[in-house]
């Protein structure tokens, strides 16, 4: 009887030393492309959350200023030398104040005085008129832009020092209207006309009296660099317009 001897050749699979480089080389690249992926979604969402900031900054001041500036020349009372009341502390108003200019000193391009008289006083319990400014908390303000350290800031009363209502070094936000060319208040007539000086964009105090809408724009920049945009400041520029009736009616 003859024996035959199988033999079974037994091949062993694997990888070679190339494949495994290139399996490696090919999970590193989806590895990076994962962490670049994610680190921009992680970066443009903070340029968003930083986008949607400066938008709530400046609208918030916005609608301060627009509500203050809104009850400017206001009066209870029925007699014109009120306006000789105004205080001269601030700085913001002629001595003897212009009378018929009322609630309204100075208007600039980048800087307006208000003053209204919202205080009383009491008298057998009733509530009398006062006929004075400044005699209450926030009867006459200053608004102006500080371009030296990109703000807006708000000064009441004969306070010796101001705050800061938009931008500064601590805000998250810049005031940039110089570099657009903007003027923070610009003044219109009755029938639309541009008051102020073609070269200061301030209104002589003879126009003043005039006045009877007040537009106020803010250029706001965010303080960090927007990654969507080329790694520039995104700017954005809001406005809104004033009515001043009271500087109108009152006397």
């Amino acid at each position: 009887m003859r024996q035959e001897k199988y033999t079974m050749d037994i091949k062993e699979n694997g990888f070679t030393l190339i494949e495994l480089l290139i399996a490696m080389g090919m999970g590193l690249v989806i590895m990076l492309a994962i962490y670049a992926s994610t680190n921009i979604s992680q970066r443009s969402s903070a340029a968003v959350g930083r986008k949607v900031a400066t938008q709530q900054d400046a609208r918030a001041v916005l609608d301060l200023m627009a509500m203050e500036i809104r009850m400017v020349s206001f009066s209870p009372t029925d007699s014109s030398s009120i306006w000789n009341t105004i205080p001269t502390c601030s700085g913001a108003v002629s001595n003897p104040p212009c009378t018929y200019c009322k609630g309204i000193q100075k208007a600039d391009a980048d800087k307006i005085h208000i003053s209204m008289d919202l205080g009383g006083t009491v008298v057998s319990g009733a509530n009398v008129p006062s006929g004075t400014i400044g005699d209450a908390e926030n009867e006459h303000i200053l608004y102006y832009y500080k371009s030296d350290d990109n703000s807006i800031r708000r000064k009441v009363g004969c306070s010796a020092t101001d705050e800061a209502i938009l931008g500064g070094s601590e805000m998250e936000t810049l005031v940039k209207n110089n570099a657009e060319n903007v003027r923070l208040f610009t003044y219109y007539d009755r029938l639309g006309n541009n008051l102020a000086d073609g070269i200061t964009g301030n209104v002589p105090v003879a126009s003043i009296p005039k006045i009877r809408r007040i537009r106020i724009t803010i250029v706001a920049d965010g303080k960090n660099p927007d990654i969507l945009i080329g790694k520039t400041r995104k700017r954005l520029i809001y406005s809104t317009d004033v009515m001043v009736k009271n500087h109108v009616f009152t006397p």
